[in-house]
């Protein structure tokens, strides 16, 4: 399915290029790509962002969303993504405030748009108004909200959205395996391994706990966080009857990074929702910080 949607919109791109009179198809107009990916992705193909069930834990499953043809924002970026970069296309995802977006870049033009809200473009006051919703009234567009999202953390933010839905739900341990599908992506994610050994340590899996916490403790480079982890190892060692190595002679407290279970990840009414958006508004919520 992917490959086929990156081929429509290769198709897509040509005939557009063709139809402005622009010679060059191997580079068109940021314009031509645009209207490309709105024409495919939630056009012909109907992907949309799900407003109605947005905390339905298939938004976040690219296998449902593909079925379903509704989603995240994050999970129908990487139908975008996907495309583009088929098409040899510059696409990045972007860390914006409380919703994932993407720009698009071509011939030295750039556009924001919106993958949720059928692909539409975002202009400096969209993105303003976007930014007042989630962080209050007083916000203004700083660099830093611009922050770019590697292939890994867009992929960690999609497994984040739905470890998110599991705790909410109470399922610990649907929450530990999507973590565990997380480390296959980043291995080395220290903040992953804490989140991990919390989890089963509220499971009763000590076993499991400790391992979680060891590795944690080789990754993180915060000594007073490690300090603090040292601790609940050995006593985790000792409930299990393994040898406990001597306890250093260090008092130093730590600050106890815990599963961010306060995600909400509400759908708020973002901007007015333009004529080229096919899909259907989104309910107005209470802004969430971390919706994505």
């Amino acid at each position: 399915m992917l490959d086929t949607i990156s081929d429509d919109v290769r198709n897509r791109i040509d005939a557009l290029a063709d139809k402005s009179g622009h010679q060059d198809r191997n580079h068109p107009t940021v314009d031509i790509i645009v209207q490309a990916l709105q024409d495919i992705i939630p056009g012909a193909y109907q992907f949309q962002g799900d407003a109605e069930n947005y905390d339905d834990i298939a938004n976040a499953d690219l296998m449902s969303v593909i079925d379903r043809k509704r989603g995240l924002p994050v999970a129908l970026a990487l139908l975008y993504v996907h495309a583009a970069k088929r098409c040899q296309i510059a696409i990045t995802g972007i860390d914006f405030p409380g919703h994932f977006l993407l720009r698009l870049q071509s011939g030295g033009a750039r556009k924001m748009i919106d993958p949720f809200h059928g692909g539409i473009t975002l202009g400096s006051a969209e993105l303003r108004e976007l930014l007042k919703a989630f962080q209050g009234l007083d916000a203004e567009l700083q660099p830093d909200h611009y922050r770019e999202a590697s292939d890994i953390a867009i992929l960690l933010r999609l497994q984040n959205n739905i470890k998110v839905r599991a705790l909410r739900q109470g399922e610990l341990a649907l929450a530990a395996r999507v973590i565990d599908n997380s480390l296959l992506i980043a291995p080395d994610h220290d903040g992953l391994w804490h989140q991990l050994g919390a989890l089963y340590a509220r499971l009763h899996e000590d076993e499991k706990a400790l391992h979680a916490f060891t590795r944690f403790v080789e990754l993180c480079k915060d000594p007073m966080h490690r300090v603090r982890i040292s601790a609940v190892i050995e006593e985790l060692r000792e409930r299990l009857g393994h040898p406990v190595p001597n306890r250093k002679n260090d008092s130093t407290d730590g600050h106890h990074h815990s599963a961010n279970t306060t995600n909400t990840d509400a759908p708020v009414q973002l901007y007015p929702i333009r004529s080229q958006n096919p899909g259907p508004k989104q309910p107005p919520e209470n802004p969430d910080p971390n919706h994505s």
